[in-house]
């Protein structure tokens, strides 16, 4: 029980003229003195301290009277002891504070008055509570309970009370932040004058600070503070996001870096594997300057890749140092053939030229073998640019002369001729509509170029199929450089002669078309032509003039040849553009007279090489001109005059008997 709420229904100083809060705050003798005042006081009032009842009158544990029933509830010993046991009121009322307070603890007094005035017939009045000032009491933010228990019996029942007693508060260690912000805000607090006196003893004086020093004292500080801070703030933001920036460019160009690199090497493989294809081409046709110097066109650094280079170029140089030279360019042969039957079955069956083809032409097959006898017998395919050389002069003409031929040792050079590459219509249209059909006798049709690149001929077969395939000299040529690369010198590829009034290489581009079929069958024909040479040309093939109608020069006179040439420039020349090798068709076909008319003619049309027949080798270099004779293969000659082919191969061999029979001598 609080100090405060001692009988706050009883009021001491209306009652017996004394504040107990005086006598409870004095020392002890102001105590004696207010005691004794106060009873002194009481004593003169109208009612007596105990007048209702006389202590000593009280008989002992009689508890029958009226007067002692309205005692039965209060026992001055138990009382007293009470107060006597807690000690020192102001201990007691300390600790009473937190203690909870026994029933009927306040309510002995107000019995006590309610007793008199009850007796003495007075009516009661309520009593004021006095008014005593309140002590703040600072309760632990944490308090630490400790229990205690007590055990009492009364009456046989055990009792038990907890009593709790409070942590004391333990004070709170300022922190350095809290000092240094108190210390910082001081101007801010400072509301007064401060005067202080130093070690001299004189007086100085602080004046209350003003608003422009507060802010140049406190804010100011603290602003450029927030600024440096910021500053600093970003530029650490900064200089993160920008390294961030930086190792993300930096993993994006190393990625790209090596993507790139790891592209350039893939580039580098093939540019080397490619380089080394080409050069060893080049070399397989004895072209080692032009090997050698595909090779110094590799870009790539890598060490492997540029030492087998370096090996090969070696190679290539060392293989160079080891050629011979053919001198003697006027002994190289001219294997001439027409072209192939592709059915000798067909063509020698022929009811009106049967006789004819068996005759004048070779099978493929025949062909293939004779490549076979050329290649193993040491041969190689040239042609005019392996061992001519040409010069213009100031009047615009060419000259020629011999150039260098270098062999490798114990190769010899040689020439291949096809004429009549046009594909004349008698030869595979069967009923004369201007297209080929089943009705022809055995040949190919025309030279296409496949969709792989390579160039094929056309065939329709005796059931009317169109094929492509090897049916002609070109594509079985074609395939045997591919298997034996060094049978061609420097890309060599054969003559292919066509005549000019049918067209060339199969397709019907002259003029005389566009009123039997149409202007557009017409221009796709061209166009076909055109794509055709540009091929062959690019294979290496040397395209000429078999006349411009297959006509025997030797029996025209200078105006009709001059005639066929005009022809030739208009139908032929806008097709395959200049051609500048002649081989003069039909047997002894070749004029007689180099310097005349004739030859004139056919030199202002671009005619500069003339191929003639003849039954063995030959070839003139003139400063304006070149001849050469041809050998012309076929069945009959193979049949009837084996000598002129002895040295290139066997015709026993060659010779399809089976297939011919008896082959006509005439």
């Amino acid at each position: 029980m609080d100090k405060n709420d001692f009988d706050v229904d009883f009021d001491f100083e209306k009652e017996y003229g004394f504040d107990p809060s005086l006598f409870m705050d004095a020392d002890e003798t102001e105590k004696e003195g207010v005691a004794g005042s106060a009873f002194e006081s009481a004593g003169d009032g109208d009612d007596d301290l105990f007048g209702d009842f006389d202590l000593d009158s009280l008989p002992e544990d009689d508890n029958s009277g009226d007067e002692a029933e309205e005692f039965d509830d209060f026992d001055l010993d138990e009382l007293t002891g009470d107060i006597s046991d807690e000690g020192d009121l102001s201990e007691n009322a300390e600790e009473a504070a937190g203690d909870t307070e026994l029933p009927g603890e306040e309510d002995i007094p107000i019995r006590r008055r309610r007793s008199r005035q009850e007796a003495s017939g007075e009516e009661a009045v309520p009593s004021e509570a006095p008014e005593y000032p309140e002590e703040e009491v600072q309760e632990d933010p944490a308090p630490e309970a400790e229990a205690e228990e007590e055990y009492a019996e009364e009456d046989g029942e055990k009792t038990s009370s907890r009593r709790r007693r409070p942590k004391e508060d333990k004070p709170k260690k300022p922190s350095v932040f809290s000092k240094l912000l108190d210390l910082y805000l001081a101007p801010m607090r400072q509301t007064e004058d401060i005067q202080t006196v130093d070690e001299n003893g004189r007086v100085r004086r602080r004046r209350k600070p003003s608003k422009s020093q507060i802010f140049k004292e406190v804010y100011l500080p603290a602003i450029i503070a927030g600024v440096a801070l910021l500053l600093v703030l970003s530029f650490i933001v900064g200089s993160v996001t920008n390294a961030v920036k930086k190792k993300l460019l930096n993993d994006e160009a190393n990625r790209r870096e090596s993507l790139s690199a790891s592209q350039a090497a893939d580039a580098a493989e093939k540019e080397y594997d490619a380089l080394i294809a080409e050069a060893e081409a080049l070399a397989a046709g004895y072209n080692y300057d032009e090997a050698i110097a595909k090779l110094n066109t590799f870009s790539g650094t890598d060490p492997e890749h540029q030492q087998a280079i370096t090996a090969k170029k070696a190679e290539y140089t060392t293989a160079q140092s080891q050629l011979v030279e053919w001198k003697d360019v006027s002994q190289i042969p001219n294997l001439s053939f027409h072209v192939l039957m592709a059915d000798p079955t067909r063509a020698i069956s022929d009811a009106q030229y049967g006789g004819l083809y068996n005759r004048n032409f070779v099978t493929i097959n025949e062909f293939s073998k004779i490549l076979e006898h050329l290649y193993s017998g040491g041969y190689i395919l040239v042609d005019f640019d392996s061992f001519i050389s040409t010069s213009t002069g100031v009047d615009g003409r060419e000259s020629f002369f011999q150039s260098q031929l270098m062999l490798p040792a114990g190769k010899k050079p040689i020439m291949i001729t096809e004429t009549m590459v046009n594909y004349f219509n008698y030869m595979i249209d069967g009923n004369n509509d201007g297209e080929p059909d089943a009705g022809g006798a055995g040949f190919a049709s025309k030279l296409v170029v496949d969709e792989n690149g390579d160039i094929k001929a056309q065939y329709v077969d005796g059931s009317n199929q169109t094929l492509i395939g090897n049916y002609d000299l070109v594509p079985i040529l074609e395939d045997f450089i591919k298997a034996h690369p060094d049978f061609s010198y420097r890309g060599a590829r054969a003559i292919l002669a066509v005549t000019g009034h049918e067209g060339v290489f199969g397709y019907r581009c002259n003029t005389s078309y566009i009123a039997s079929k149409s202007q557009s069958y017409y221009d796709e024909q061209v166009a076909g032509a055109k794509e055709i040479a540009q091929a062959l040309r690019d294979k290496g093939y040397t395209i000429a003039s078999y006349t411009y109608s297959n006509q025997k020069y030797r029996d025209l006179s200078a105006k009709e040849i001059s005639q066929e040439m005009t022809n030739w420039k208009n139908q032929v020349t806008p097709i395959l553009g200049e051609v500048d090798v002649m081989v003069f068709a039909r047997e002894n076909g070749g004029i007689n007279d180099y310097t005349g008319a004739v030859f004139t003619s056919l030199s202002d049309t671009g005619f500069q090489y003339f191929v003639d027949d003849g039954e063995k080798p030959s070839v003139t270099i003139n400063t304006s001109y070149v001849r050469q004779t041809r050998i012309m293969v076929t069945g009959m000659n193979m049949q009837w005059h084996q000598s002129w082919f002895t040295q290139y191969f066997d015709c026993n061999t060659v010779l399809d008997i089976s297939v011919r029979g008896n082959v006509p001598n005439s």
